[in-house]
């Protein structure tokens, strides 16, 4: 933050016109990184994020969403009753790695997956935070992976492994992929898979086709509120039958 005042003021001390100035400023704010700091599961886990002032589809996957914290935040709660430990996890759209890593530290075998264009910058903040030098600091080493929704299938063969979860915090906010992340969360998981999908309530109309489409293609179990009720987490099956082979 420091390195963008100073070029802030020291491009305002140009005799450039306001126009030149607010462009040159937007172009600073949009590259911006920015670090977060998250005290969780009695470990300090630093997040970098990037692009923070862009605001495409790819630059939206570089930094912190709302409920990734909170579903983060909530494994360390009173109120979850789930066990990671020694579970092979799949995370869809892992972005900058938050729940991942918070993952691994509870004992996962976690898998992060994000766009091609997007897991160098997972990656760097799974090695920053799960690595100390050469040294793992979490019981099973996290993988970080590329994953494009219902097209990179063929890379994750069916059942093998078999994953204990699929897990997807903040991925239901591009309405034409719901079908490919429909397909793919089937591809990935088995009879006996945990899927958990969370997602802000931002747009009621296009959550609610979201949700339509998850209950016509999944047993759900039931649903809960993460730090209030904007924020609400899935939880379900395959429907019997899917991805038996």
């Amino acid at each position: 933050m420091d390195d963008l005042l100073t070029e802030l003021l020291e491009l305002n001390s140009k005799p450039v016109s306001y126009a030149e100035r607010l462009e040159k400023a937007r172009d600073m704010m949009r590259t911006r990184r920015r670090r977060q700091v998250f005290q969780l599961l009695g470990r300090e886990i630093a997040i970098w994020e990037s692009d923070v002032g862009e605001e495409t589809d790819l630059a939206i996957g570089k930094r912190l969403w709302p409920g990734g914290v909170a579903f983060a935040e909530f494994l360390e709660s009173e109120n979850f009753n789930m066990t990671f430990e020694d579970k092979k996890v799949i995370e869809l759209g892992a972005g900058t790695g938050l729940v991942g890593i918070a993952l691994s530290f509870l004992g996962a075998d976690v898998t992060l997956t994000d766009l091609p264009d997007i897991i160098s910058y997972t990656e760097e903040n799974v090695l920053m935070n799960t690595m100390n030098d050469n040294t793992p600091l979490c019981r099973y080493t996290p993988q970080v992976r590329p994953l494009t929704w219902g097209q990179d299938l063929a890379e994750y063969p069916r059942n093998n492994p078999r994953y204990d979860y699929v897990i997807g915090m903040e991925c239901v906010y591009i309405e034409p992929v719901f079908n490919d992340l429909i397909a793919t969360i089937k591809h990935l998981s088995s009879e006996d898979t945990v899927i958990l999908i969370g997602y802000h309530v931002r747009i009621k109309a296009r959550e609610e086709k979201f949700r339509k489409l998850f209950f016509d293609n999944f047993n759900v179990l039931g649903e809960f509120a993460v730090k209030g009720p904007a924020f609400t987490v899935l939880m379900a099956r395959a429907l019997p039958g899917e991805n038996t082979s």
